[in-house]
């Protein structure tokens, strides 16, 4: 009869283990995934900002001077938007880097995005 008792509480036990494995692994598994959308999260916004500073920056450096003088075309523009490029990808750090080039297919293509859309927007906002 102890015998009886004994495996018969053993396999519920066995069973409740099991059952408990499979929670706690659902519950690692959802906060990993967590954990990767808050950083891809951070590195997007980290990337538009860079951008943001980035166009201003060009903005008050280049842009301006060259609007004041008269002499902005589609030469200047172009200069304009590698020059921010070029700021952008030197201010990027290599994890921010890393995680746009896993997230996006063109990680290249997301930042040109993300600078016209800015410099639309700066010179709309006047």
């Amino acid at each position: 009869m102890n015998d009886i008792l004994t495996n018969i509480i053993l396999t519920v036990l066995t069973a409740a283990l099991f059952v408990g494995l499979k929670y706690l692994t659902e519950y690692v598994n959802e906060n990993k995934a967590k954990i990767k959308d808050e950083r891809v999260r951070g590195a997007i916004e980290k990337a538009l900002e860079i951008v943001t500073l980035a166009v201003n920056i060009t903005n008050q450096n280049f842009v301006q001077d060259l609007k004041d003088k008269g002499g902005f075309g589609k030469a200047e523009a172009e200069e304009a938007f590698n020059s921010t490029k070029v700021k952008v990808i030197e201010m990027l750090d290599d994890e921010t880097k890393k995680i746009l080039e896993q997230e996006f297919e063109n990680s290249n293509k997301f930042l040109n995005e993300a600078i016209e859309a800015k410099v639309w927007e700066s010179k709309n906002k006047k």
